[in-house]
């Protein structure tokens, strides 16, 4: 079904240690690699693989724990991909049960945003079933998980001294921010979260960001140990915003 790459673990696993306990972040330096899954326009399987596909329930979607979520968004991620009215109603009712919880979000997004090729991240406009289930979603936990979703693999542009990893890595901060974008005009918590973000990245006043968030991102950098390469391309992505 799926081969968990470096980069799921990344984004999902790391972004779940720091949002359950902002306090005791474990820290990993993995390297960023696409998932080879189904996902891909320029793999998709014939239609009589498709149809025997064994998506999950929604009860597994809204309740199934980490490792399992990954293995759920690939199947629903190669329904975003065909995109008929059929497998978009069965996308939007698994998406919305997945996007219900954490589990579900990390899942999802280290699928969705890490696919090989041309992929439905790619487009300029998110897939409906995606929209529709962000907007049901608590956004206290998908908002700081979406800003994780840019900074993380920003990061890793430079940190990479392997070409094709630092542009998996690019690919992947930019189908990140197609997603933030979205939610910028849905919650100001984005904003709050990218004030925060950038004012501790550039090292910039923060005297106009909120307290908590500022003290949130600032363990999240020293755990991470970002260098001032890393900090200031997170500031530029950032920028677009905060502003």
């Amino acid at each position: 079904r799926i081969a968990v790459s470096s980069l799921g673990v990344l984004l999902a696993k790391e972004a779940s240690a720091f949002t359950c306990a902002p306090g005791g972040i474990r820290v990993a330096r993995i390297g960023l690699a696409p998932f080879p899954r189904r996902c891909s326009s320029s793999q998709r399987l014939p239609m009589a693989a498709e149809s025997e596909a064994t998506f999950p329930t929604i009860e597994q979607a809204a309740k199934d724990p980490f490792m399992n979520q990954l293995s759920h968004a690939s199947e629903i991620c190669a329904l975003l991909e065909e995109g008929d009215a059929k497998t978009s109603t069965l996308a939007s009712d698994l998406l919305a049960a997945t996007l219900s919880h954490s589990d579900g979000i990390r899942g999802f997004f280290a699928t969705y945003l890490t696919g090989e090729g041309d992929t439905a991240a790619d487009k300029e406009e998110i897939p409906e079933p995606l929209v529709g289930a962000m907007d049901k979603a608590d956004m206290d936990v998908l908002v700081p998980l979406a800003c994780m979703n840019v900074v993380m693999p920003t990061a890793m542009t430079s940190m990479h001294t392997d070409p094709d990893l630092s542009n998996n890595a690019a690919r992947t901060a930019q189908r990140g921010i197609r997603v933030l974008k979205y939610l910028q005009d849905k919650h100001g918590s984005v904003k709050t979260n990218c004030d925060a973000i950038r004012a501790v990245a550039s090292g910039d006043d923060a005297g106009n960001c909120v307290e908590e968030r500022v003290e949130y991102w600032t363990k999240f950098f020293k755990n991470y140990g970002y260098g001032e390469k890393e900090k200031e391309r997170i500031a530029k992505a950032m920028g677009a915003f905060s502003r």
